[in-house]
């Protein structure tokens, strides 16, 4: 079975049920049995099947309306991202509909077909894995689409990103430049974003600084409950520390843990965060980071994928936003400037 050929009677047939089924799965999926349900689905995922856009009426009037898929709700950096989005969309007269995978690869795809069925015109999409299956699903349903904070595998796909190994460099640079006993790297999910991040900063970091690196921690809260295992793991009352944390929100709540039990910042223990959302420069204290412009990643993006609805274009954008180094007062001045 050809992917190109596929249709909705294949489904059918391959699964064992009738065309009716197949569509009643793709319009009100409850009234169909979790079992037959799962295995259209799964058949669908195997062949990245997207219904026929003219078949199901999808090729009418313009719905003004732009699906969003973010990773994360709750995440500040993600919700600049939507501002800026919107910044673009209001004046434009396109309202948005947003919805998060909440780092779940399943999700992300049903999130994608629930976008299709819902007729929007174009599709911003900050994917989990860079060779996410909802970018075929994407391609082959025709609504223009663009994603963002990834660079796709494929590399007919439009996108707006960050230069995250840069990013790290910048980091490791910055504290290279700084007097301090240890670095610790903290990192959160292991995407594509903070693979690079870890990438650029390995590459630049001088091989004559220990370097301790805790993973997975992903959350103002998760950074704030760190700190105790950060103080007896790491002795920061006993050693000058920098801490490198690859996500603003980890380091925000790291800053009012160490700020609770009265840790100098920055003479003790010096911290650079990575994102630049608008809490950064407004915390306890202000957090020198790497600003990846997150409103702007939004603007761009959103523009871009307009131009593709209003002109039916399918010209393939590519946005790298260079990052910069914000030194604020959580970290130490270098030696040297």
């Amino acid at each position: 079975m050809k992917m190109k050929n596929i249709t909705i009677m294949d489904i059918a047939k391959e699964a064992g049920v009738s065309k009716a089924t197949v569509s009643r799965v793709l319009t009100d999926p409850q009234i169909v049995s979790k079992p037959t349900r799962d295995r259209i689905l799964q058949l669908m995922d195997k062949y990245s099947y997207i219904p026929n856009r003219l078949a199901r009426g999808l090729s009418g009037s313009p719905t003004n309306m732009i699906g969003i898929i973010i990773d994360e709700l709750a995440n500040f950096f993600f919700i600049e991202i939507a501002e800026g989005i919107d910044k673009i969309l209001s004046p434009n007269n396109y309202s948005m509909q947003i919805s998060s995978s909440r780092w779940i690869y399943k999700r992300e795809i049903d999130l994608v077909r629930s976008l299709i069925s819902n007729r929007v015109d174009g599709v911003l999409l900050a994917p989990v894995r860079p060779d996410s299956q909802s970018i075929e699903i994407l391609k082959r349903s025709g609504i223009p689409f663009i994603v963002m904070n990834c660079i796709p595998d494929d590399d007919s796909v439009s996108y707006v990103a960050c230069d995250n190994t840069k990013g790290g460099e910048l980091a490791a640079e910055y504290i290279n430049s700084c007097k301090q006993d240890q670095v610790i790297l903290i990192t959160g999910f292991d995407d594509q974003c903070m693979q690079d991040r870890v990438k650029g900063f390995n590459y630049k970091i001088s091989p004559s600084i220990p370097v301790e690196h805790f993973k997975g921690v992903n959350t103002l809260e998760e950074g704030y409950a760190l700190v105790p295992k950060l103080l007896s793991d790491c002795n920061l009352r006993g050693l000058q520390s920098t801490l490198f944390v690859t996500n603003d929100n980890v380091a925000i709540g790291i800053i009012n843990r160490l700020y609770e039990l009265e840790l100098k910042i920055p003479e003790q223990v010096s911290i650079i965060g990575y994102d630049n959302i608008k809490l950064a420069s407004l915390c306890r204290v202000p957090l020198t980071t790497i600003s990846q412009s997150c409103g702007s990643m939004g603007t761009i993006a959103a523009k871009e994928l307009l131009d593709m609805v209003n002109c039916n274009a399918r010209k393939t954008c590519s946005h790298l936003i260079i990052p910069e180094l914000l030194v604020r007062e959580s970290s130490r001045l270098p030696l040297y400037r």
